[in-house]
């Protein structure tokens, strides 16, 4: 006996067909899910892109600054220098000035040194002079300037009261 094998096929596609129709409720739903998560991660890409651009932006600042203040800590630290130097300039001109109020003899660079301060004191000093102070200040104390260490004004206020003039 032959089974007929129309309503086979008929069954087993509707079956199919059945079995897909059943299950399109959750294909829908995934559908609809993998779409989100599209959309997620294309919203989490621009969010990334946004926070790359940010820290470039912050790193760009950052060296910006660091070399700021490097170009800044130079210049303090010349001014500094400057600043030391003029008071080790300050300290050796009394100390010339007491030795020749005691009538100490001084050498030919002290005088050389004596002359081209006084002359930047009276307002007459020129830029020869300037160096030559800026030199033998550099020259005598060389470690101080380095090193930044201030003269001690009691030093000088003793050298001065200690200074009889006949």
């Amino acid at each position: 006996m032959a089974i007929p094998l129309i309503p086979l096929i008929l069954a087993g596609l509707g079956g199919g067909v059945i079995g897909a129709l059943s299950r399109q409720p959750e294909i829908n739903r995934l559908k609809k899910q993998v779409q989100l998560l599209q959309e997620e991660i294309q919203r989490l890409q621009s969010v990334i892109e946004e926070q790359n651009r940010q820290i470039q932006e912050l790193s760009i600042r950052y060296k910006t600054l660091k070399a700021w203040q490097f170009s800044e800590r130079a210049r303090s630290r010349a001014q500094a220098r400057g600043a030391i130097m003029h008071q080790w300039a300050f300290k050796e001109y009394i100390e010339l000035l007491c030795f020749q109020s005691r009538e100490l003899p001084i050498s030919e660079d002290e005088k050389k040194f004596f002359n081209a301060y006084e002359n930047l004191l009276s307002g007459k000093g020129d830029m020869n002079e300037r160096v030559l102070i800026r030199d033998y200040v550099a020259a005598k104390y060389s470690y101080q300037v380095s090193n930044l260490i201030p003269v001690a004004d009691h030093e000088i206020t003793k050298m001065v009261e200690e200074t009889k003039v006949a």
